[in-house]
């Protein structure tokens, strides 16, 4: 994938206790690791549990001595006397404020209740304005989604990639996180006229690909945000895709249109995608497994490993186009001509048990002529069990899964994937896991 030149910043988020659905608790954190370099977007670890303050009868700019109509660095602003600066966790909140309202190398320094001077350093820059002036419609809208962007409820640190429209943050796609996860949006800060904060969320079009707990798709409780829409993701449910593509396909989304309130339209949302890396809880990786705790038996990493073709049209080849589920490479499948049944097959020699599920994360280009991905498993003894997949189900642009399971009474000594196409195509296979 073309990776545009822009702001790459990593930030650690820590969260502690969970969030019931309109209210927060007094646990939110974040610890800044990284610094700048050249890529466009947003790279951090999300993890904080929710953000403090955040109920449905106030926002943030409510009873916590915060307020969105006078500068942080003003008594008007953010006072040292009550709410936020007068608690460890409320004082964490005001770090991640702002880290994500300032820019890299400004600071705010403010005194809590006993006189104590406390030093907040900027990094992201969504709205610096807001440390000598009010926060308007902008900085809010982008500060909201910067935070929800954050949350997981389960306190799990997980590397995540960010995109917008704003400047200081930026469009693009990076291979090492190739699931669009979703787009936050809102305004946490003012309570609605229906006297609800809003904060939403919609699902990208890898929400339920290697599901993190925590994070959407996770079926996570105690979510400061909500998704309204009944169905379907981001992109066929009045979200407006980003003019900035990669291979085609929209970085994130532009505005989108819902709210329990008199305000629907959010013109600044916040796109997260993630990777396909399991991390324990404190923030390590785990070698060789998913983000979903699948075992990666193939990852091409090193080359083909094994796999073959049977059809002479078919190219199998390593490469880091459409980067990696695991690793920066993937095996490319190409086909150039008129339609077909295509096959790639890994290694024989398996001894897969009776029940053990076989997935295929594949990419499919949004140009592909394929109709059909089927997994096949080869049985000992020659015979073979498919299970069809059609594209019609599947998503252009984007990883999918494909998985089959190993009958009841047979023992599976090979794997892999029929290609069925009306024409030319690309696709991607990677992260072979059992």
């Amino acid at each position: 994938m073309a990776l545009q030149a822009g702001l790459a910043i990593a930030l650690g988020l820590m969260g502690c206790a969970e969030l019931d659905d309109d209210q927060a608790t007094d646990d939110s954190a974040l610890v800044t690791h990284n610094g700048l370099s050249g890529i466009n977007g947003l790279s951090g670890i999300n993890g904080l549990s929710g953000v403090n303050g955040l109920s449905g009868v106030n926002g943030l700019s409510g009873v916590n001595g915060l307020s969105v109509d006078n500068g942080l660095s003003g008594v008007n602003g953010l006072s040292g006397v009550n709410g936020l600066m007068t608690t460890d966790s409320g004082r964490e909140t005001v770090e991640y404020l702002v880290r994500c309202a300032l820019a890299d190398g400004d600071t705010l320094v403010k005194q809590d209740q006993y006189g104590a001077t406390h030093v907040f350093e900027g990094e992201i820059g969504l709205a610096p304005a807001w440390k000598n002036g009010a926060c308007d419609t902008l900085c809010r809208e982008y500060v909201s989604g910067c935070m929800l962007a954050h949350v997981n409820t389960a306190g799990i640190h997980v590397p995540i990639w960010i995109v917008s429209g704003n400047a200081a943050m930026g469009w693009g796609q990076s291979p090492t996180f190739p699931n669009q996860e979703g787009t936050f949006f809102g305004d946490i800060f003012l309570t609605n006229n229906v006297g609800k904060v809003d904060a939403y969320y919609c699902d990208g079009t890898g929400f339920d690909k290697d599901v993190v707990a925590g994070r959407i798709g996770s079926n996570q409780t105690g979510a400061p945000y909500k998704n309204l829409y009944s169905s379907k993701y981001c992109k066929q449910n009045s979200c407006v895709p980003s003019d900035s593509k990669t291979d085609t396909v929209a970085d994130g989304y532009k505005q989108c249109v819902m709210g329990t309130g008199s305000h629907t339209a959010w013109n600044h949302p916040v796109t997260v995608w993630r990777g396909n890396k399991a991390y324990n809880a404190s923030g390590q990786v785990v070698p060789g497994v998913t983000a979903d705790g699948r075992t990666v038996r193939y990852d091409f990493e090193s080359g083909v490993n094994g796999w073959t073709s049977t059809n002479s049209q078919l190219v199998v080849s390593s490469v880091s186009e459409a980067g990696g589920q695991t690793g920066s490479k993937s095996l490319k499948a190409t086909y150039g001509s008129g339609a077909s049944t295509l096959r790639i097959q890994g290694p024989t020699g398996l001894a897969l048990a009776a029940g053990t599920k076989v997935s295929f994360y594949i990419y499919l280009s949004a140009t592909s002529k394929l109709t059909e991905m089927n997994p096949f498993v080869k049985k000992q003894g020659g015979n073979e069990w498919k299970v069809t997949n059609p594209t019609t189900s599947m998503l252009k642009g984007s990883w999918n899964i494909v998985t089959i399971t190993v009958p009841a009474g047979a023992i599976g000594s090979q794997v892999g994937v029929e290609f069925k196409t009306s024409g030319a195509f690309t696709a991607y296979l990677d992260a072979v896991t059992w």
